[in-house]
């Protein structure tokens, strides 16, 4: 059943991305199934003011949730809708992140921290990772929206033919990482592997990205 995430990476970066001072970072990719998982791993040498951000919901992409932890995996925040929009810069390109995206901006300290990425309305199922997201079990649950599978729109708002007023969207998704030391993207287990696992033993599945140079890379499965 499981969550095989195809995850843009720039050609060539096969090692974790780390730098001396403090960067951004940008990845993206397409869910196969409603109740995929992206997580990523990022550090700080310094405590700093760092921002997350989802680009994809105003290219079509599905209605993000992101969830922050600390490196044991209690819960920080976890963040649906983070704002009206607006635009920011990382790594000289801009992004536009729409009403439905995920944002998160905290101040926090020195240290190891995880972000998850979830469809709506996966949410966690409580403040501890290791217990997973509400959707675990339920591969395509975007039906219950009156969507297609790996899609997602608002079922509940009806025209006057009883069809829905938003239409399906795709299973794109932009994250931003803004001010951290180092990031890296990876799967996540399915369910009951998810709990045997250490939170620090989740293998490596795809590419990381990191572009800190002006050059823009051409993405195949999702618009950037």
């Amino acid at each position: 059943m499981k969550k095989i995430l195809a995850i843009a990476a720039l050609a060539g970066a096969s090692a974790l991305p780390v730098s001396t001072m403090a960067a951004s970072f940008d990845f993206n990719g397409s869910f196969s199934q409603d109740n995929d998982i992206v997580r990523f791993d990022f550090s700080l040498g310094l405590p700093s003011v760092v921002t997350l951000f989802t680009s994809s919901w105003l290219d079509g992409g599905f209605d993000p949730i992101l969830t922050l932890w600390d490196d044991g995996g209690n819960q920080i925040l976890e963040q649906d809708d983070g704002s009206l929009g607006g635009t920011l810069v990382s790594n000289g390109f801009s992004y536009d992140y729409g009403e439905f995206d995920s944002y998160i901006n905290l101040n926090l300290a020195a240290g190891n921290y995880i972000a998850t990425l979830t469809q709506y309305d996966n949410f966690s199922v409580s403040t501890i990772l290791a217990d997973g997201f509400l959707r675990d079990a339920d591969p395509v649950f975007t039906a219950a929206f009156a969507c297609s599978n790996g899609s997602f729109c608002q079922g509940s708002l009806l025209d006057s033919n009883n069809n829905p007023v938003e239409p399906n969207r795709t299973a794109a998704w932009d994250v931003h990482l803004l001010n951290v030391d180092s990031a890296s993207v990876h799967s996540v287990p399915e369910p009951p592997t998810w709990m045997l696992l250490s939170l620090s033993g989740l293998f490596l599945l795809g590419g990381q990205l990191s572009r800190a140079s002006a050059a823009k890379p051409i993405f195949p499965d999702a618009s950037v």
